[in-house]
């Protein structure tokens, strides 16, 4: 656990999914490099590290651009979403995420996600949790009207921020990412960030981070002046 200094009391918390709640970043690099097998490519780290936390569009722009992929931009995507939707059926939740959501829905402090990718894609990702998800006042996907650029933008923290009853300045919301992408964002809307990022990723990648943990089941809420654990991570929803 490598805490920086100046962590402060917030509120509110904002929760990125991908490689954050749930464990997906293991098939979206398997759904990449089935795509990518036939042209004769792999999906090299440092290439993922660039795409993690884009939106799936500017993710697919990049792969074509970089790996100079005889596929139209929009082909990629499409063949990138029916991959994901082929592979995400099940996917699991990332240690210590399940007990962190009900205990702070317990002592109720609001949650949201704000996650680059679509509604739809979320939504048959999150099937399997779906008893979790009245945990959160809201989500915010990357195909949200509202939103206007993805991260490492701040747009799409702020848009969650705002729509919190009553919105909470950004200094009062903690922002959990994986992505370096994600970490910038969160910075750049003026919020603390714990950040769990793969272990490959570079150290100096992660500078800036409020907290980076190995695991969210390192989070200490008393930190950030949120509730300490206690035993309510046996309560479950329905």
């Amino acid at each position: 656990m490598t805490p920086a200094n100046g962590i402060h009391k917030v509120t509110h918390c904002i929760f990125d999914n991908d490689g954050t709640l749930m464990d997906t970043e293991k098939q979206y690099e398997q759904a990449v490099g089935n795509i990518l097998r036939p042209y004769g490519e792999k999906y090299i780290f440092e290439l993922k590290m660039r795409c993690m936390g884009l939106p799936g569009n500017l993710s697919s722009r990049l792969l074509v651009r970089e790996l100079k992929l005889p596929v139209e931009e929009v082909k990629f995507e499409q063949m990138f979403n029916a991959e994901v939707h082929r592979l995400m059926g099940n996917v699991s939740l990332l240690p210590g995420v399940q007990d962190l959501l009900l205990h702070l829905h317990h002592h109720r402090v609001p949650m949201a996600i704000a996650t680059s990718g679509t509604r739809k894609v979320f939504c048959h990702k999150a099937r399997p949790h779906s008893d979790l998800l009245p945990a959160f006042h809201h989500i915010v996907c990357g195909d949200d009207p509202a939103l206007k650029r993805g991260k490492p933008a701040p747009d799409i923290f702020l848009l969650a921020a705002s729509r919190f009853k009553p919105k909470p300045p950004p200094d009062c919301c903690l922002v959990f990412e994986d992505s370096p992408l994600g970490l910038q964002a969160g910075l750049a809307a003026g919020m603390q960030v714990v950040m769990t990022p793969d272990l490959r990723v570079p150290e100096e990648k992660t500078k800036g981070a409020t907290l980076v943990l190995r695991s969210m089941e390192q989070f200490q809420p008393e930190l950030f002046g949120l509730p300490p654990f206690d035993n309510c991570a046996k309560f479950t929803f329905g």
